[in-house]
């Protein structure tokens, strides 16, 4: 069995024979153009399934690197920051090295008083810097500025009004680094210690006791206790007086006829009935009661209550029980002072220091207050409270230096993890050149013999298929 080949067959040959070499020809091109030998699927399918994860980390990688650029020059702004906020805590320690030379008049410690509130104002601004749009030492609050300077009638403090976390962001594969530190853990780090009291100026010790365990309270503050009036266990014939009174918690009384007296606290007796009768006991205490006469019990114990105040007697907590602890809140601020109470016998003051609590604006604003001296205290007692201010401001430099130094830490390890990433995207680089970039010089050659190949396809075409009438009848 013969098959003609028709003329139509030749056309269709030919056809295909140079549209597959225009086509691989043009494929060359594109290659040589384009320096990679895969740019679409279709052109390698193994391969293009190679090629898709090793661009997804490239761009992982490429957005890591962007990531550690960006946590560099973050963390550089904050600590150029705390280089500030440290400079000015060696100013305020040269301050108040020279405020504590006794030489120095008043109005001395109070032109050093205008500087440092002066650099209170700074570090508060600079507590709150910011780098675009977000503040730097906010957390990840950004709502309001960080630290605000609250005055009310419990006297000047800094609030923080942002929070303790930090913004993380991924450097370098499973690694990520926080961008900030959050402020109250440079500006207002505290480790608290012990809470102490001593007799405030002008005034006798109080017996009361600190307690120490779950006070709130920072820097220093003011323990002020009064009378309170009497207990329901006094006899009923006595109340109150208005005069002065220094005596607090349990009193003995004994009441005598003939003449009638009263006795309070061992202490001398007083004619009775009396009205504000000003009522001594042994240890020199005193109390103002108003007796209209002698009860049916005439010897016991009655119990002059405490009032106890650390907002300056905005608030008073009364107490009768003179056998444990009270805490006592302060309304301004809501921080709180356990008082041990077992003690207790005389009105005054307390002077009260938290220790551990002095942070860096705590300090700035004591040692502000010292050297202006508004309460007007005797030169030695401020020179030597002055003094001891000295630890307080190295203690609150060293948290500045502290956060200094972890921005510092963060922002040298940046270059270790860019550094890291960089070497990655070299490396999946090397292995995406492997499966997609052609070779030059052999697809070159290819293409040149390509070329060959298709111009003897057309010439070959043009002598098989005759076009010509005469060529067709042979």
């Amino acid at each position: 069995m013969s098959v003609r080949i028709t003329q139509s067959m030749l056309f269709s040959r030919a056809q295909t024979d140079i549209q597959r070499g225009l086509f691989r020809y043009s494929q060359l091109q594109q290659e040589i153009a384009t320096g990679r030998r895969i740019n679409r699927p279709s052109d390698d399918p193994a391969a293009a399934l190679r090629i898709l994860p090793l661009r997804s980390d490239l761009r992982d990688l490429e957005q890591l690197s962007g990531n550690a650029s960006l946590a560099r020059e973050t963390l550089d702004t904050s600590a150029a920051s705390l280089e500030d906020a440290s400079t000015l805590m060696q100013r305020v320690r040269e301050l108040t090295t020279q405020a504590a030379n006794g030489t120095l008049s008043a109005s001395d410690r109070q032109s050093i008083g205008a500087e440092v509130d002066q650099l209170l104002s700074q570090l508060v601004g600079i507590g709150n810097s910011r780098r675009g749009d977000r503040y730097l030492f906010g957390g990840t609050e950004n709502g309001e500025a960080p630290f605000e300077v609250v005055n009310d009638a419990g006297g000047q403090r800094v609030v923080y009004h942002g929070n303790r976390e930090s913004l993380e962001i991924d450097v370098a594969p499973g690694v990520s680094t926080g961008l900030n530190v959050p402020g109250d853990s440079i500006f207002q780090a505290r480790q608290r210690t012990s809470t102490t009291f001593s007799p405030a100026f002008g005034s006798q010790a109080t017996g009361a006791t600190a307690v120490g365990a779950g006070d709130t309270g920072i820097g220093f503050g003011q323990l002020d206790v009064t009378f309170a009036g009497l207990h329901t266990d006094a006899p009923s014939t006595v109340t109150a007086g208005t005069g002065a009174t220094t005596a607090l918690g349990n009193l003995a009384f004994t009441f005598t006829t003939g003449p009638d007296t009263l006795r309070i606290g061992g202490g001398p007796p007083l004619g009775i009935p009396v009205t504000n009768g000003a009522f001594t006991t042994a240890d020199g205490r005193s109390i103002s009661l108003t007796v209209t006469g002698v009860p049916p019990v005439t010897t016991g114990t009655m119990t002059a209550k405490a009032g106890l105040s650390v907002d300056g007697g905005a608030t008073v907590t009364e107490i009768s029980n003179f056998s444990s602890s009270v805490q006592v809140a302060n309304s301004f601020d809501g921080t709180v002072l356990n008082v041990g109470v077992a003690a207790l016998t005389k009105t005054g003051s307390e002077a009260v220091k938290f220790g551990g609590t002095f942070d860096a604006f705590t300090t700035l604003v004591a040692l502000r207050d010292l050297l202006q001296n508004d309460g007007n205290l005797p030169n030695q007692i401020v020179r030597d409270r002055i003094a001891e201010m000295i630890t307080e401001v190295d203690g609150a430099h060293d948290a500045v230096l502290d956060g200094l130094r972890e921005l510092g830490f963060r922002s040298s390890s940046m270059d270790v993890l860019k550094n890291r990433v960089e070497g990655l995207r070299v490396s999946r680089t090397e292995s995406l050149a492997l499966v997609e970039d052609t070779d030059i010089a052999e697809a070159i050659l290819e293409m040149q013999r390509q070329d060959i190949s298709y111009q003897a396809a057309l010439q070959v075409s043009a002598r098989v298929i005759q076009t010509s009438l005469q060529g067709f009848l042979r």
